[in-house]
C-alpha cells in the first residue's frame, strides 16, 4: 500500500479555506463525468448507406 500525502490545502488571504476553489473543482469534475456517461448511453451511430437504403426502400 502506497502512503497517500495530502495536498496543500488553498486559503483565502485571510486563513480561511478557500470554498469557491473546491466548488469550482467539484462542479467541473461533476461536468466530465455526466458527459463520460452520457456519451457512453448514447446510440452508436451506423454508417448511413444509400445503397443499403434504396434496396430497402425498393424491397417494401
Amino acid at each position: 500500500m502506497q502512503p497517500y500525502e495530502t495536498p496543500e490545502i488553498k486559503r483565502r488571504p485571510d486563513g480561511s479555506i478557500d470554498t469557491a476553489h473546491y466548488m469550482k473543482i467539484g462542479r467541473q469534475e461533476r461536468a466530465d463525468q455526466a458527459r463520460t456517461l452520457a456519451k457512453m448511453a448514447a446510440p452508436k451511430r451506423r454508417k448511413f448507406s444509400l445503397q443499403s437504403w434504396f434496396i430497402r426502400a425498393l424491397e417494401t
